[in-house]
């Protein structure tokens, strides 16, 4: 009779217990204490699982309870998976429920902690918030950005009276400024002087008094680290109906205290930039200065600014106007410059710590200048977007091509670029190549990829001309991960991927013309890992079978 393994499967089950545990699952349903308890049983049995694994054999009795305990694994599991797809539903009604939230009961007056950064279509807070005396804490909103193009704000449309009066707040996310008769104004943050962390203040049109800015009375509240300052975005005074006349000395007002380490202005309508903004007198501590969408900025109001010499990351997306005066701070380790003007790409020139670039919008660009990438010998990442007429990457290294050192590589969106033929041959460092959505894209061939050796990501999606069996994979020895993604000319895999012998994740999705996987597949040693999504019907059917390979973890679904 064979050996009764039980250990991985109680493993298994004691990691997917503590993950239950750390959701809210317990408290939701009152049955936190019981988890617990059973999670200190699991750690009592595992504790003698090896000694009975190895009697099992000599002890009829030890073999029938591992057999019995080992039923009662897979079954504890697959309630623990019930409870958690239970826990996801009822979650995601109760954020439904937040979401048209209107007042405050006595339960929650108490409460400290009110997190609703997954309600993200909030649009009102509760009239009587200023009830919760004891609040500490209150997030609003998701993160700040998923992608420069990509600003994601919270659907909140004011704040409610009397929210100053919860002097106990230390963190306070979202700040929304709004015109409503029911709301209030900037100035109501002057009470809150414990504020600390983060601070975003949105709908800083609405401000009609520098006065009431200054009276917000940042410049006192020393522990906030990032302050993040909206505009609108990509709308123009007329289409709000307000004028932002007043826009520069609202921004003047504003100023924080030294102690800010990161700072973001999005959509300030202005022409310059109040001096105290980036500068290292009035920000001294500074690493991260982000500037977006600002189409009218072409300076600043101090002439003699000098950024801080600890700044590490610089975001200047959509400032076509923007002339920096004085040489940036060699301490940049993190570069992003996005729908300006072709001059700010020589911003790199002078960085010689450079290691992170993103490169964003330069839509009239048919190649990447040659002179600013060249000696940047620090370079690990570079992604290019939204370069619509790039034709191709730099070639040759000793004209300015591409750094050796660069290890991940994403172009995105280039929707010129027929063919990486040139430009990769010198980078013998890159681990991770990802190309997205470059509609004319049609070759990468042996000249494109012979030289990366040392890859061991490779994403291509969504390229609709890419003619895939054309893709030279023999050469790509390191691959460990390869995901092929929205490719119409995928029929078939290409036969050279059996060549990638290090290959443990295949991913697959929405390539409808794929009907089947080859059974070479099988044959590579280090595969554990497979995942196909929204594919023709009759993979999946054939990825069925696929299931009952031991070593192979399958995932084979339609997602609707």
């Amino acid at each position: 009779m064979a050996d009764i393994l039980v250990s991985p499967i109680v493993e298994l089950l004691g990691s997917n217990l503590t993950s239950l545990i750390s959701t809210e699952f317990g408290l939701l349903y009152g049955v936190k204490k019981d988890l617990e308890k059973l999670s200190s049983t699991l750690d009592t049995v595992r504790s003698v699982l090896d000694d009975a694994e190895t009697k099992q054999i000599k002890d009829k009795l030890i073999g029938d309870w591992l057999r019995k305990l080992k039923d009662a694994a897979y079954e504890a599991e697959n309630i623990m998976d019930d409870c958690a797809l239970e826990f996801q539903r009822t979650d995601a009604k109760l954020q439904l429920k937040i979401n048209n939230l209107t007042t405050i009961n006595r339960k929650l007056e108490t409460v400290e902690i009110l997190n609703l950064k997954k309600c993200r279509n909030l649009k009102m807070l509760p009239k009587n918030l200023s009830n919760m005396r004891k609040l500490r804490k209150l997030e609003i909103g998701s993160d700040i950005y998923k992608d420069i193009n990509n600003i994601e704000d919270p659907k909140l449309t004011h704040m409610p009276l009397g929210i100053g009066e919860l002097t106990c707040l230390k963190q306070l996310s979202t700040f929304v400024v709004s015109q409503l008769s029911d709301s209030v104004g900037i100035q109501e943050l002057e009470k809150l002087n414990h504020l600390e962390g983060i601070l975003t203040i949105k709908g800083l049109q609405y401000v009609p008094d520098p006065r009431d800015a200054y009276k917000a009375n940042l410049r006192s509240k020393e522990n906030l680290l990032s302050l993040h300052l909206k505009w609108p975005v990509g709308v123009s005074d007329v289409d709000v109906g307000i004028e932002c006349n007043n826009s520069k000395e609202v921004l003047e007002a504003l100023k924080p205290h030294a102690n800010v380490k990161q700072l973001c202005i999005y959509g300030y309508p202005g022409v310059m930039l109040p001096g105290w903004v980036g500068s290292s007198t009035a920000l001294p501590k500074l690493t991260f200065l982000g500037l977006f969408f600002m189409p009218n900025v072409e300076g600043w109001s101090s002439e003699c600014l000098l950024l801080p010499s600890c700044l590490d990351t610089l975001i200047l997306f959509n400032c076509p106007k923007l002339k920096l005066s004085t040489p940036l701070p060699s301490s940049i380790t993190d570069l992003s410059v996005g729908k300006g003007n072709d001059p700010s790409l020589k911003l790199v020139e002078k960085l010689p710590n450079l290691s992170v670039l993103r490169i964003m919008g330069f839509d009239e660009v048919e190649t990447l200048p040659e002179a600013p990438l060249r000696n940047l010998t620090r370079l690990r990442y570079l992604d290019i977007y939204d370069c619509d007429k790039l034709k191709r990457l730099p070639t040759e290294h000793r004209y300015g091509g591409l750094e050796s050192t660069i290890q991940r590589l994403g172009i995105h969106r280039c929707g010129g670029l027929e063919s990486l033929t040139e430009g990769l041959q010198n980078l013998t460092s890159l681990k991770e190549l990802r190309v997205y959505n470059c509609r004319s894209l049609k070759s990468l061939s042996e000249s494109s990829l012979q030289h990366l050796t040392a890859l061991e990501k490779l994403i291509i999606m969504g390229c609709q001309e890419l003619e895939i069996m054309l893709v030279d994979f023999q050469h790509l020895i390191s691959l460990k991960e390869l995901e092929l993604a929205w490719l119409p000319q995928l029929m078939s895999l290409p036969e050279e991927i059996q060549h990638a012998r290090r290959l443990q994740a295949l991913e697959i999705e929405g390539c409808k013309n794929l009907r089947k996987l080859p059974e070479w597949l099988l044959e590579l040693p280090a595969l554990t890992s497979l995942c196909v999504i929204n594919c023709h019907p009759e993979l999946h059917r054939r990825c069925e079978d696929w299931n009952r390979i031991p070593h192979l973890r399958v995932e084979n679904h339609v997602e609707l």
